[in-house]
């Protein structure tokens, strides 16, 4: 081969390994982790308003583009057009401007998208995941805690939306809420440069278990040990099994008490599904290892059933009953009065009918579209809780009973079924002892400050509350 051929050669090789170099360096994480994510901030609105500092452009389902001002009024017309001004758009429409666009006193990084959705319109946040982490971390966590509790929250946040974005990709025009169904999102107006920095320095970081990414639940304080998943929602995940937390920590739910009537045990053992008839007595019938009430008895004047204390937790009212680590004893006739059985805020809402029946049946049916209509219109309410989304989401059949619960808070003429006093009871009263706030399972927050506080790193507090996960960069 001739000394020019070489050279030509060589240069053919060394330029295809620069182009290799460079593709690398393109498509490594970079490329990978420019993932937009979809964020639904209101559903099913008849009209609405964004702004910005600057002018909104609107580009509509036909092509279309016009420049709007620096404030905009959407209103729907027919079923799949809005109007703004005297101009009207097809939907899907989306909106962009040179500064962040605001909703509801609220400021958002990246684009609106409006969709039709039965008689109204949803409105879209549509942005990159680590922009998206920004606007949740701080409703989630406190930015004055340790900066590996925050790192640790942050891996654990991002893996919850992206394995939720690759579940529910699409449904509804969007991947995630704004609200406890999903993560607190609250757009710029939640960013912090402690939790920013958390961020940043995990940048793309996610938990997997195997080849997929983990269900990263997580909660207030677990008191003294977490839960196995399969007593709360059920279903087997290795890397959530409980953990014994041999150590103390700062929360301020250490420890609760609870004070319920007889009525009001019986009405919460009833949405669970369970009636005994008059009740006689509750008490813990299995534990865990650690200690934590798995399953409860209820014994009455018809016969005893078990159930789940995660169940009777929900039927009873998340805040009320703040964990499944209790005892229960009779309170004494000079006890305080209980607190109220259902404590959610009465919403704006005017439901056309009761849903049916007067009581929670033990049975419930279907729900039809009216009732999925409401039940939605009183999340949007904010009647509902994180933990209370959280368990319609995991098990749909109990969504009905939720809903009956809370028309009865809404509608205080809709019955209950009469509530007679127990048999050997005199003082009609149920006390309930307990530590912690929360499901129980995956992370404790104040326990992974309390194990930051004590020198841990985050992946060293990952390990202990998901075992047997691994840390990706994806």
């Amino acid at each position: 081969m001739s000394l020019l051929k070489k050279r030509g050669a060589v240069f053919a090789l060394f330029q295809a390994l620069v182009l290799m170099s460079f593709l690398r360096i393109c498509l490594a994480p970079t490329a990978a982790w420019a993932r937009i994510v979809s964020v639904g901030l209101v559903v099913g609105q008849p009209s609405l308003s964004v702004s910005s500092v600057s002018a909104i452009t609107a580009v509509d389902g036909s092509g279309k583009k016009q420049v709007l001002g620096t404030a905009a009024a959407f209103r729907m017309s027919g079923s799949n057009s809005v109007v703004v001004g005297n101009r009207t758009f097809r939907l899907p429409i989306t909106l962009s401007s040179r500064h962040a666009l605001a909703f509801d006193g609220r400021r958002y990084r990246g684009t609106f998208r409006l969709i039709a959705s039965g008689s109204g319109m949803t409105l879209i946040n549509a942005l990159d995941l680590e922009e998206y982490l920004r606007g949740v971390l701080k409703m989630e966590v406190n930015p004055a805690w340790s900066m590996e509790a925050l790192k640790a929250q942050a891996i654990i946040s991002r893996t919850y939306a992206l394995r939720s974005v690759l579940q529910n990709s699409g449904k509804g025009g969007y991947d995630l809420r704004d609200s406890v169904m999903s993560q607190v999102y609250r757009g710029m107006n939640a960013e912090d440069p402690k939790t920013d920095e958390a961020i940043r320095a995990t940048k793309g970081m996610v938990l997997k278990y195997g080849s997929e990414i983990a269900f990263t639940p997580f909660h207030s304080h677990s008191g003294g040990a977490t839960a196995d998943v399969s007593t709360v929602w059920g279903g087997n995940m290795p890397y959530l099994k409980g953990v014994n937390e041999s150590f103390r920590t700062e929360s301020p739910h250490s420890s609760w008490e609870a004070r319920l009537t007889v009525a009001q045990v019986e009405e919460a053992l009833r949405s669970a599904g369970v009636n005994v008839g008059r009740l006689q007595e509750l008490r813990v019938e299995q534990t865990d290892s650690f200690g934590r009430a798995t399953t409860l008895r209820a014994i009455g004047t018809i016969g005893s059933q078990t159930l789940k204390s995660h169940s009777f937790r929900m039927a009873a009212g998340s805040n009320i009953i703040r964990s499944t680590v209790f005892t229960i004893a009779s309170a004494g006739a000079a006890s305080p009065a209980p607190a109220a059985l259902s404590p959610l805020p009465q919403p704006n809402v005017q439901p056309s009918s009761s849903p049916g029946a007067t009581n929670v049946p033990t049975s419930l049916t279907p729900m039809n579209a009216a009732e999925e209509r409401m039940l939605t219109e009183l999340t949007e309410k904010g009647v509902f809780n994180a933990e209370e989304l959280m368990d319609m989401l995991l098990n749909p059949d109990k969504r009905k009973g939720y809903l009956i619960r809370a028309l009865r808070t809404v509608r205080p003429e809709i019955p209950a079924q009469p509530q007679p006093q127990p048999v050997g009871s005199s003082s009609g009263q149920f006390h309930f002892r307990g530590k912690g706030w929360g499901h129980g399972v995956g992370l404790s927050q104040w326990g992974a400050k309390a194990l930051a506080d004590q020198g841990w790193d985050f992946k060293k507090i990952l390990s202990f509350y998901y075992p047997g996960t691994k840390l990706e960069r994806m």
